[in-house]
This record gives structure tokens, sequence and C-alpha cells, in this order.
């Protein structure tokens, strides 16, 4: 949660503040919470968003009188590039490349759930689409997730679970 994320309809940005009972995005624009799908967002990459000072300084005071401790974020992201995955799978058929990645992305997906990641990110790159798609497709398989965006200019996809 407090991801950097743009409506695509809209073009308005805000935070993501979680998912409602209905499976839409809650997103957080000029203090009032918007229910939107999450086909119509996608996360604003951290360089890209640049908030407004006002903002920064109103968030800044409220931490003033937060004792919390501090949370550190981690970022969980499977690269499905083959060179990156299994470069000595590189000259295999194609569909041996595919199949070695589903598998590897269904490991991935199932230790993410087991270890409970709050989220995560697979890599599957801009290509023909068939990767996505059968990834995407793959989402569907796992009733713990609840929302996906894409990133990356489509090259990636994000999934909270």
């Amino acid at each position: 949660m407090g991801e950097s994320v743009r409506i695509i309809a809209s073009g308005k940005t805000g935070k993501f503040e979680g998912i409602n009972k209905e499976g839409k995005a809650r997103v957080l624009i000029n203090d009032k919470i918007l229910l939107v799908h999450s086909t119509n967002l996608e996360v604003i990459p951290e360089k890209e968003h640049f908030p407004d000072i006002h903002e920064m300084l109103r968030d800044e005071n409220k931490h003033k009188t937060d004792t919390s401790p501090i949370q550190i974020k981690f970022e969980h992201t499977l690269d499905l590039h083959i060179d990156k995955l299994a470069p000595y799978l590189e000259n295999e058929l194609p569909a041996r490349i595919l199949e070695f990645q589903l598998a590897q992305s269904e490991s991935f997906i199932r230790h993410a759930i087991d270890k409970k990641y709050p989220h995560f990110t697979i890599i599957h790159g801009k290509g023909q689409g068939v990767l996505k798609q059968a990834i995407e497709h793959q989402l569907t398989l796992f009733h713990q997730v609840k929302i996906t965006f894409s990133k990356n200019g489509g090259g990636a996809v994000e999934v909270w679970l």
C-alpha cells in the first residue's frame, strides 16, 4: 500500500490504499477515496512520480507524532527473460522455454503466498504477448491474488495478495 498509481481513464494520480470487499482498488486522491477497477490502474514508477510539496509537508507533519517502528519495504521480483532466468536455455525451442518460464513463475507465486508477501512483481517482457497472457491466466488460478497492475509499459505485472 502507499504505491503511487494513475487512473488510466482520467489521468488522475493518487496512492493505492488497499482493496475493498468487492475487489476494487481504493485510491486516495485529494483526501478522498475513489474505488477503481484494477484494469483502469497503473503503477507509477517512483522516478516518474513527483509529489506535491504541500502533500509532502502534510505527510511529514503526520509522522512527527507517530512513534510506531519504521517498516522496511522489501521488493520481490521475478524476471522471466530467459537470458536472466536460465541463459543455458536461450537456444531451446520456444515451447520448451515457455514451459520453463511458467513453471518458474508458478513456483515463485506459491513461494510469495507461503511467505505472505503483500505484493510482488513478475517481469514477462513486452514481446508478442504470449508469456504475458499465460502469466495473466496463471494468476487467475490463485484465489489469494487480489489485484494486478500493469507496470513498465506493459512489460511486467505487479501482484497484490
